[in-house]
């Protein structure tokens, strides 16, 4: 079987049923080929739900949707509720889980027997019969064939136990915590690159910067040229989910897998995705070399490297500048090249281009080897356009120029262990550390979770809730690209380490604070609602913060390693496109006391108000699930594409 579980109470009727003899209770394990027909992925859950409800609502009406972990592996739950040809209804709850090459469906059907509609004749009673209907939370607008109303509620299910729905939900509690999945089900076969195309030998080819609609690709010392067939390849390029190929010590360039006979290109994964595919097809046609240079207007090429100044701040977000130089030098830096970078000046953030050999008097340069401006979205272009000039006095063609990936010094990432502590480190402590996961430091208190244990900490100066969630610290990793800071503390003193998380190997290094261990009462009491504000409103910033690095936002519970309800999802799409948009999603939907209207979803173009505000947003949310924000923690998410 896929999946093992739980089968107290039940009796086997096949190799696939399972029937309860008391109240006639049926459970079902199928398999099948392929992917499940879904109208979203399980990484956008507020799409995913609004589809379903709307799919079960013609002809019941969907309870819930979540996605919960079977083993360690996510899944689709959903609970619904379906009118039966009697009097009555039928309660289901389905799972679906994808595995490697076929999907498990595991369901249990629980009906009303006897007497029906106890619960909700009670509840409504109770409730107020003018509060009993409620819109859906996934979709306010449907009007689905059963009444979403306040009587399905799971905090009425241990009043009645008896009833189906309760039944359903006790169910799916013994699941979640005894479910064994089948390795053989989960695992892939390793991923053949030749399986995506038929035809020549594929080859591993250097990326140039493209323009107009073509690109330059370096295979071994032959320089070829494409037509890209759509924007697939520049939407993907110098975001750092493309694989690299090394042209030497932290030096890397973005490549691509092409089959030269039928043009098919494979962009490959940077970071594995499902185990169960390397990347996205891109289809390529070869060109000559003259057709791909006449394309090359003026226009054009602006249009291109105001491209490549946007990604200065994308690599800015890695720890990374960027290198323009000519595509075949393959191994150290030489000339002609343009440096491409964001630093901190005088006071200030700057981005800026250092070129060798210096432009001539002809150029914005005037004969310097380098400009600078304080960072704007504007100003990233310029410099981009500026790079531009230089490349054009320098003679290669335009085409014939690629982004070189240069790591700053420094940044080898830390394991943010006690194991790990360098030896300078080790001696900030009498005691011993151990790894604890802060939360949002709100009134200068912090929560910190180790384990299924908490305890509540007075900070000593902001230096701590300065760094949280704008991906300083070093950190850690549960299954999905997901990460949470990470600090190192001495119960007994109160001593913590602040770790960076980079340095110049894996060594854990940082900086010392000495903490107050108080009450829960006092740490609790400490978020007024101006403190909550001025946390959140950091949570908005690290937000931008995150973005610029490729990653998302999920603010949730302390306790939760995995992804669950509740939480709220903050994210900037497409920051370095010309319209990005500000997202805030929230699982559950927060009611219509809150600026969500009891919509799960709100989106606008990404101002850089709005996204402070998404902080705000959050805290909203948490407030009407009646969730402390002390208790919640900033994680990030890398999409890997």
């Amino acid at each position: 079987m896929p999946i093992a579980f739980d089968t107290t109470g039940f009796q086997q009727q096949d190799q696939h049923t399972w029937i309860n003899q008391g109240n006639g209770d049926r459970i079902s394990l199928s398999r099948h080929d392929g992917a499940p027909d879904l109208p979203a992925g399980l990484d956008d859950l507020p799409r995913l739900r609004h589809e379903l409800a709307v799919q079960h609502g013609e002809v019941g009406c969907l309870i819930e949707a979540q996605v919960v972990q079977l083993g360690g592996h996510p899944a689709l739950l959903q609970i619904v509720k379906l009118p039966m040809a009697g009097p009555g209804q039928t309660f289901s709850c389905t799972v679906i889980m994808q595995g490697a090459g076929s999907y498990a469906v595991l369901s249990l059907v629980a009906e009303e027997r006897g007497t029906t509609g106890m619960r909700e004749g009670v509840l409504a009673a109770e409730v107020g019969y003018e509060r009993w209907v409620l819109p859906h939370p996934y979709a306010p607008q449907l009007q689905s064939r059963l009444p979403f109303h306040a009587g399905d509620d799971p905090r009425f299910d241990g009043r009645f136990p008896q009833h189906p729905l309760s039944r359903v939900r006790a169910w799916v509690h013994r699941l979640v915590r005894s479910a064994q999945v089948d390795p053989a089900f989960v695992t892939p076969a390793a991923p053949d690159p030749a399986a995506f195309f038929s035809g020549g030998p594929l080859m591993t080819a250097i990326c140039g910067v493209p323009v107009a609609g073509y690109v330059a690709l370096q295979i071994g010392e032959r320089t070829t040229y494409w037509k890209t067939l759509g924007n697939d390849l520049q939407r993907r390029l110098a975001r750092g989910t493309l694989g690299r190929s090394p042209l030497s010590d932290g030096r890397f360039r973005e490549m691509v897998m092409v089959d030269e006979q039928s043009g098919n290109a494979l962009m490959m994964d940077r970071f594995m995705t499902d185990g169960a595919s390397l990347g996205v097809q891109l289809n390529l046609q070869q060109v000559s070399r003259e057709e791909a240079y006449a394309a090359v207007t003026r226009e054009a090429l602006e249009e291109a490297y105001r491209w490549v100044g946007r990604m200065i701040e994308v690599a800015s977000g890695r720890n990374e500048y960027l290198t323009l130089e000519p595509i075949v030098h393959q191994g150290e830096r030489v000339e002609p090249f343009a440096m491409m970078a964001t630093q901190h000046h005088e006071g200030e953030d700057i981005v800026l281009v250092s070129c060798a050999p210096a432009p001539s008097e002809n150029t914005p340069f005037k004969g310097g080897p380098g400009m600078n401006a304080v960072i704007s979205p504007a100003a990233f272009r310029g410099i981009g356009v500026l790079a531009m000039q230089a490349m054009l006095e320098w003679g290669p063609h335009p085409l014939d120029m690629a982004i070189t990936f240069t790591r700053y010094g420094g940044t080898v990432e830390s394991e943010g262990t006690a194991e790990s502590l360098a030896d300078d480190a080790r001696t900030l402590f009498t005691g011993s550390p151990a790894v604890a996961v802060p939360g949002v430091a709100i009134g200068g208190h912090v929560a910190l979770q180790q384990g299924e244990r908490r305890t509540y900490w007075r900070l000593p100066d902001n230096q701590l809730a300065d760094e949280l969630g704008f991906g300083r610290l070093a950190r850690h990793h549960s299954p999905g690209h997901r990460f949470r800071d990470v600090v190192l503390l001495d119960e007994q003193s109160g001593d913590l380490l602040v770790p960076d998380r980079y340095g110049d190997d894996s060594a854990t290094r940082g900086r010392k604070i000495t903490l107050v261990r108080v009450s829960a009462e006092e740490a609790l009491a400490a978020a007024t609602q101006e403190a909550c504000h001025e946390a959140f409103q950091r949570v908005g910033r690290a937000v931008y913060s995150a973005a610029r690095r490729g990653e998302l936002i999920f603010v949730e519970l302390l306790e939760n390693e995995l992804r669950q309800d509740p939480y709220v999802f903050l994210g900037v799409q497409d920051l370095f496109d010309d319209d990005p948009v500000a997202v805030a999603s929230a699982s559950p939907a927060p009611s219509a006391n809150t600026q969500f209207d009891g919509k799960p979803t709100l989106e606008a173009p990404a101002s850089a108000e709005l996204v402070v505000g998404l902080g705000l947003l959050a805290l909203q949310a948490i407030n009407d699930w009646g969730v402390h924000p002390l208790h919640v923690v900033p994680t990030y998410h890398r999409p890997t594409r």
